[in-house]
């Protein structure tokens, strides 16, 4: 019974590991064929990629390239034709087809079939998708192929061949029209145009997969038969031994001998459960081993983590505790790659190097300091910031860092050093004590308790616009700046020093935007008077403001007497509505005026883009103009360059007449301030 017992779990074993190498070979097969697949998506990606970028760079010089060769075609330079007779080339040397095609097509040859056309379809419906693969059967040919689709959207450069009619050149347009037709204009910013279309045949590529499987497979079964035979002959000696043993008892042995032999061998069987349950028990150790350290250390530097930190204060709570981040880490992260910012963040470990180092979070590090005085503490920390950001050497990349700490120092929680750690941007500093972190509570109320008296003043109608008249160089008022006041419930007069800020960081300050321009313009309705109003960035970057503003601007008699004062502020060069937005206003026939030009973030260039009409000099450079000799000179250049270029100049803060004949003599245009008058709620 035992031989047929050991002869029977033999079978089993040669039916299971069957099974097994059958599933082995078909996990092969397909890993095989995903690998060889994923290389030829990724040549037609980047085929088409390199097509994109080369439409990207025709479309930024074929403006400014004039072609004399009457043999050429009118057009052989534009994004379109030449991409076209590069894929001619590519379908020529290479195994596959490049179309760039269009449900709007001007050229025949860019006309889309069905595959293409859902493609386009499948971009305008989701405007998010980056790229679209089809694996299909050609009916034609009785072949596999790989249809990879890039979709193209109308930029900005587009839309001097693509957008609406009017903005087109008359002289390009004609061409247009005489050469392709009257058809694909009127496009936005952000249409799809159409789609670079990759066709691979993926005859090659099974023919890869295939080659490769057999090779594998050949291999594998090899080493699966030899392992099959070298089994066999090993367990048919055993086989034999056994037989011989049990032959030989049975032969001289009585029956009860024979009982004895047989509890020997159940014995043995105890033994290998007994090895069984040994290992099962280590490895239920290992685990248990490996999780903790899973749980409680972080597996980038192999420091304990948070939660460690936190047992660890459960026991011990009468040490400091010092939090210290890496500043901006996702913009090193986004510049460099997760790979160099996570072996930057190993490096700052090993600086650090303290026994009682924590990795909180990937840029977040806390160290647990034995109780020394304040001031020991602090200079501590200096000493420790200062060593990790020196220069980091990684992967040939010299990479500088910042960094702020979070200091808990009085009452010692992991809790109180987060808000310090968070203080230190609030309070522009590298080091906060949790102490200090607490001030930032009374801000927060007070900051409530201005929310409060806002949402009362508009809701009551005590918003409202004072008005500062803007003089000639005779002294003539031509235009009014409207400025923003709080009437309090004792009927005192707030400036925005006081609640301005409090309201930008609400919705509210959008309401005393839309109050100050009603207002106002209800205000100059019947005058003959200019009037200004001042827009900040975050007017601009709203949709809903720049719809209420653009209506408004409408609805006004005389759009000519409206200036519109944008405070200067280095993100609005990136802001793309924004500056759309200035220019859709000058079309009415607002004037822009740039606002505090001098402060700090303003150049000439950011002048020139956003073709203002107007400079404002920042009131800071024309306090100072009769002592400080730098205020001079920076007001001189801007008057030269606002001269040449056709600009007229305001100087704000006029405050007395010595600063506005000194004015006057440097050419000053317009004049604003306290020696003319104060804001007044009247004209």
């Amino acid at each position: 019974m035992k031989l047929k017992k050991i002869k029977n779990e033999m079978v089993a074993i040669f039916i299971v590991s069957g099974i097994g190498f059958i599933i082995v070979l078909i996990l092969s097969y397909i890993a095989i064929n995903k690998l060889i697949m994923d290389q030829e998506i990724q040549k037609a990606r980047l085929v088409a990629h390199t097509l994109f970028y080369t439409r990207e760079y025709l479309s930024k010089v074929s403006l400014y390239v004039k072609l004399t060769n009457n043999k050429i075609h009118p057009f052989s330079l534009t994004p379109a034709y030449s991409v076209n007779q590069i894929a001619l080339i590519i379908k020529k040397k290479e195994n596959f087809i490049i179309r760039q095609v269009s449900d709007k097509y001007r050229n025949k040859l860019n006309k889309p079939d069905r595959s293409e056309l859902e493609a386009i379809e499948y971009f305008k419906k989701n405007p998010n998708a980056k790229e679209l693969f089809k694996f299909y059967e050609n009916s034609q040919h009785n072949k596999k192929e790989l249809q990879y689709f890039y979709p193209l959207k109308i930029t900005k450069k587009c839309l001097k061949c693509h957008g609406p009619v009017e903005k087109i050149p008359p002289q390009l347009y004609k061409k247009i029209v005489d050469i392709y037709g009257n058809s694909a204009f009127n496009y936005k910013i952000g249409d799809i145009r159409g789609v670079i279309s990759v066709k691979i045949p993926l005859q090659k590529a099974q023919s890869t997969v295939t080659e490769l499987f057999i090779k594998i497979i050949s291999f594998l079964m090899l080493i699966y038969f030899i392992g099959v035979y070298l089994f066999l002959k090993i367990n048919r000696n055993i086989l034999k031994d056994i037989e011989k043993i049990n032959s030989h008892f049975e032969k001289y042995f009585s029956n009860r001998i024979f009982k004895l032999l047989k509890s020997k061998l159940h014995y043995q069987e105890f033994e290998n459960m007994k090895l069984i349950l040994n290992k099962s028990v280590k490895s239920i150790k290992e685990y248990q081993k490996e999780t903790y350290f899973r749980f409680y250390y972080n597996h980038l530097t192999n420091l304990p983590n948070r939660k460690k930190l936190i047992k660890t204060l459960e026991i011990d709570s009468s040490s400091c505790i010092i939090l210290i981040d890496i500043d901006q880490f996702k913009e090193i992260n986004f510049y460099y790659g997760e790979e160099i910012a996570d072996k930057l963040v190993v490096e700052m470990a090993k600086r650090l190097n303290k026994d009682r180092l924590f990795h909180i979070k990937v840029d977040e590090f806390a160290i647990l300091k034995e109780c020394i005085t304040k001031d020991e503490i602090y200079e501590y920390t200096v000493k420790l910031l200062k060593k990790i950001e020196e220069p980091y050497i990684i992967d040939n990349n010299e990479i500088y860092i910042k960094t702020r700490a979070g200091i808990s120092y009085s009452k010692k929680t992991f809790i109180s050093a987060i808000t310090a750690l968070d203080a230190t941007k609030i309070l522009n500093k590298d080091i906060v004590f949790c102490s200090e972190a607490h001030s930032i509570r009374e801000k927060y109320k007070d900051h409530l308790v201005w929310l409060k008296k806002i949402k009362s003043a508009l809701d009551e109608g005590r918003i409202i616009p004072y008005f500062q008249p803007i003089v000639d160089r005779d002294g003539n008022i031509v235009k009014y700046e409207a400025l923003v006041r709080l009437i309090d419930e004792d009927k005192k007069v707030i400036t925005p020093y006081f609640f301005l800020d409090t309201a930008k960081k609400s919705r509210l300050y959008f309401e005393i935007t839309k109050t100050v321009i009603i207002k106002t313009f209800k205000r100059f309705k019947d005058e003959n008077y200019e009037l200004s109003i001042n827009l900040s960035i975050k007017d601009l970057a709203d949709k809903g403001m720049r719809e209420f503003i653009l209506k408004q601007v409408r609805e006004f008699s005389d759009k000519n007497r409206i200036n519109f004062e944008i405070v200067e502020d280095e993100d609005i060069k990136d802001l793309v509505e924004a500056n759309e937005f200035l220019k859709e206003l000058k079309k009415e026939g607002c004037k822009i005026s740039i606002d505090d030009f001098g402060s700090g973030y303003a150049n000439f260039d950011y002048l020139l883009n956003l073709n203002a009409d107007i400079i404002k000099i920042d009131g800071s450079l024309i306090k100072n103009i009769l002592n400080d000799k730098n205020s001079e000179i920076i007001v001189n250049t801007i008057i030269t360059f606002a001269k040449k270029a056709n600009r007229k100049i305001v100087a704000e803060f006029v405050e007395n007449e010595e600063i506005f004949n000194k004015l006057k003599s440097m050419g000053i245009d317009y004049f604003q301030g306290y020696y003319f008058s104060a804001p007044l709620n009247k004209l």
